[in-house]
Order: structure tokens, then C-alpha cells, then sequence
């Protein structure tokens, strides 16, 4: 099996063929050329894995030939042989991105070791890029092309690398956790856990064991869920509806980064992200939050706009969450149509992102026509836009929760008998 396909690109007849068969009998594949302009026309068919190619040549030279190789884009990597007065020149060959030179006369073993060494990089580049290329399409992406969209992502690109605590401010659905995992996968500590927290679901029964942890009987140690994230980010979700009555124990954690567990001190490495959806400042006025927590926490500030102020970007985002839901349910992506971006940007979208992704959900599944019909108002009382709510709020922690019923029941803070009857009764999920 032939290990590389190498070609020889030398106008010297003997000195071409001898290095071809000194290239077959290594296990390689040789293809030898006369010149540089053969093996350019040769490149229009396909590329090989690497060139070996003279300096001195008629017509074009292995300097000429290697800047026309990176002109056309391509990454092909070539070793270059030089004469003893062409030194100076190889050097310069290896600044317009050849991989390495060899000055003749040169030994055929150490030939051979640079071809592998060569050939081994080469291949470690090509993975490397494709890792960088599949983690680029794991990353999460804030889309949108607006003027306040695009403002966002600059500022969070900012932020993400400065060890600096934030809050996420917006309604409801405007992307509050897309943000947060964007800092962390951006940030110093994107190799670490991502950890969140939901503020609503705390309450005073084990709280202290479920956060910090507990000293068990024979003095081992059971860690709480802010240890888990040692290391990463502690993602505290809706720290706007947390109990006035917990807080100055977390205040004290974020003041100390430690935890104090059975008279022993762990320092704790975490970057803290927290998201409201109510104004902070409204609640520390009406000794509702904490304002030592507030000040604890806002090392920078991020606001998030709701749907309703970026109605040119409500098609894309749509279009993004109908692709997603097709592929989840292995179901077509139905087409959105000009009447359906315009209908799209007029509706108000009270729900924000939860309301669009059930939307998008809705018209895969054919549940309804036209986007009109998709996106009809959930009901004209209070009572009707309570449920709708309530729905997608159950829908959002069960997708973050991968369905498991126990872990969302917990999330949001209510039994999961209660959950399970809450979702039979949801026009926006299947009862499973």
C-alpha cells in the first residue's frame, strides 16, 4: 500500500528518476516532472501529499513555482534542494512557506527522514484543522446581523477572555444561557465545567448541601453542585427570583470563593455568569435583591434585547430553529416563504427565542399551515398567556434537562407528578 504520493519536480533526467526509485523502494508513490509548468498543469487534476522540487531550473525556478503553488490557495507542502551557493535563497523559499530545503549533495537516509517528518506534520496540520473545524461548529452562535445583534457579539468577544464576573439581562427567550455558554467556550476557562444554577428552583431544604455540599458520618466529603464547577463557570440562572433569605450565604461564597465545609477551607476557581430577567436595580429598591449581591456580581453588565426590537433578524433566527427541529425529528425543512419573514417580524413575540423555537417546532411537524397560523396569539386572557408561558418555560428547562423529567421537575422547583400533568396538558409539547 502506497504510504504518500510524492511528486519530483526537477529538469536534471537521471537525478529526477534515481530519486523516484529511491521514493518507490520507501513505499511511497513517485510521479516525476521536467519542470514546474508540467507539474502546475498536473496540479489542475488533483494534488499530491507532498513535493520535492529543485531550485535551479529553466523557465520557472522552485521560488517562482512554490509562490505560484500558495497563490492558487494550495496547502500541498514542498521540500526544496538546493545547490551549496543557493542557501541564501532556500531561506527565503522557507519565508514564503516551504516546509524544508536540503542542500546537495545530501545523504538518502536523511532525505527519507525529512519526508516522513515532513509528511507526519503535514498530516497533524490537516487533523488539527478539522478539529478546530467540527469544535467551530459545536461552538454556540448568537445569530443575527443587526446592528444590535452584531454590537452583542462584539462585546461578549470582549468580555470572554477578561476574568471578570457578568450579568445577562433581558426578558424572557432572549438568549440569556446561549450568552453565558459563548463567554465560558470563549473564555480562560472553556476547558473546565459549565455549571448552572436555577436561582427559582432554590429553597431553604437542603439548600446548603445541594450548593456547598455535606460532611458525611465517616468525614468524607460529599461536593455540593458549586464544587462541580471548579475549574469553569457557575452559571446562576434567574438570580433575579432567588429567595432574599439565601442569598447572604451565596454572597458570601462570591465574596470568598471558598467553601467552608466541616472547619475546612476549599478555594473554589470559578467564573460567575448570572442572568435576570427583571431589573436589578428595580428589585434592590424594593428590597427585593440584595444590592451587596448586585455589586458582588457586575463586574460587567450585558443586556440583551427582546425579538420585538430586532424584527429583521426574527426570519434568520427562525429559519436556524425550523433547520434544527427537521434534523431532531428527521423531518423535511419546510420553506419560508417572503409573506412568511414579513409575517415574522410583525408579530410581537412576547415569549422571545422560547416563543420562535415552538414556533419553528410547530410548522415542522405540520401542525399548522402558514406561519400566520403558527404563530396565532396563545389567548386573549390572563389565565391563557399564564399557560402559554408556563409551557414554554417547561419546554425550555426540559430541552436543557434532555428530557429527563426528575432532573426538570427539579430545575423549576415543583414535583414531578405536577411537571408530568403540566406537560399533558401542553399544546407545545408531546406528552412523552
Amino acid at each position: 500500500m502506497i504510504k504518500a504520493v510524492i511528486w519530483i519536480v526537477d529538469d536534471d533526467d537521471d537525478h529526477r528518476e534515481g530519486l523516484c526509485d529511491l521514493i518507490a523502494a520507501a513505499g511511497h508513490g513517485p510521479i516525476g516532472f521536467g519542470s514546474a509548468a508540467d507539474a502546475l498543469d498536473a496540479m489542475k487534476r488533483g494534488l499530491p501529499d507532498l513535493i520535492l522540487s529543485d531550485l535551479r531550473m529553466p523557465g520557472m525556478d522552485g521560488l517562482a513555482f512554490l509562490r505560484t503553488i500558495r497563490d492558487r490557495g494550495a496547502e500541498v507542502p514542498l521540500i526544496l534542494l538546493t545547490g551549496h551557493g543557493d542557501v541564501g535563497q532556500a531561506v527565503r523559499a522557507m519565508q514564503l512557506g516551504a516546509q524544508d530545503f536540503l542542500e546537495k549533495p545530501y545523504d538518502a537516509d536523511h532525505l527519507l527522514s525529512v519526508i516522513d517528518r515532513t509528511l507526519q506534520s503535514s498530516r497533524l496540520s490537516i487533523e488539527n484543522a478539522a478539529l478546530r473545524q467540527s469544535l467551530q461548529a459545536l461552538q454556540p452562535r448568537l445569530l443575527g446581523n443587526t446592528t444590535a445583534l452584531t454590537a452583542l457579539r462584539n462585546r461578549l468577544i470582549q468580555i470572554a477572555p477578561l476574568d471578570v464576573d457578568v450579568i445577562l439581562q433581558g426578558e424572557t427567550g432572549t438568549g440569556k444561557e446561549l450568552a453565558a455558554r459563548i463567554l465560558h467556550q470563549s473564555g480562560p476557562r472553556q476547558t473546565g465545567p459549565f455549571v448552572t444554577i436555577n436561582c427559582a428552583a432554590l429553597n431553604a431544604t437542603g439548600f446548603e448541601t445541594d450548593l456547598f455540599g455535606q460532611l458525611n458520618e465517616d468525614c468524607s466529603m460529599r461536593p455540593g453542585r458549586i464544587a462541580a464547577a471548579d475549574g469553569g463557570t457557575l452559571f446562576l440562572d434567574q438570580i433575579d427570583v432567588m429567595p432574599l433569605s439565601l442569598q447572604p450565604r451565596l454572597l458570601r461564597f462570591i465574596q470568598t470563593r471558598c467553601i467552608e465545609l466541616g472547619g475546612t477551607t476549599t478555594p473554589i476557581n470559578i467564573r460567575i455568569i448570572a442572568a435576570a430577567s427583571a431589573d436589578l436595580r428595580e428589585l434592590i429598591a424594593r428590597d427585593m435583591f440584595r444590592q451587596d449581591m448586585f455589586y458582588r456580581l457586575s463586574d460587567v453588565e450585558i443586556s440583551l434585547p427582546p425579538l420585538r426590537e430586532i424584527p429583521a433578524d426574527i426570519p434568520v433566527l427562525f429559519a436556524h430553529f425550523v433547520k434544527e427541529a427537521a434534523a431532531r425529528h428527521g423531518l423535511p425543512a419546510t420553506e419560508i416563504t417572503f409573506a412568511d419573514r414579513k409575517t415574522l417580524m410583525r408579530h410581537h413575540w412576547p415569549g422571545n427565542g422560547h416563543e420562535l423555537r415552538q414556533a419553528a417546532l410547530r410548522r415542522v411537524i405540520g401542525l399548522e399551515g402558514s406561519v400566520a397560523e403558527t404563530i396565532r396569539a396563545p389567548g386573549s386572557t390572563l389565565k391563557d398567556r399564564v399557560l402559554h408561558f408556563e409551557a414554554m418555560e417547561i419546554a425550555r428547562v426540559l430541552d436543557q434537562c434532555k428530557g429527563n423529567t426528575a432532573r426538570a421537575a427539579q430545575e423549576l422547583g415543583i414535583p414531578r407528578r405536577t411537571l408530568t400533568a403540566k406537560i399533558s396538558r401542553s399544546p407545545l409539547r408531546d406528552p412523552d
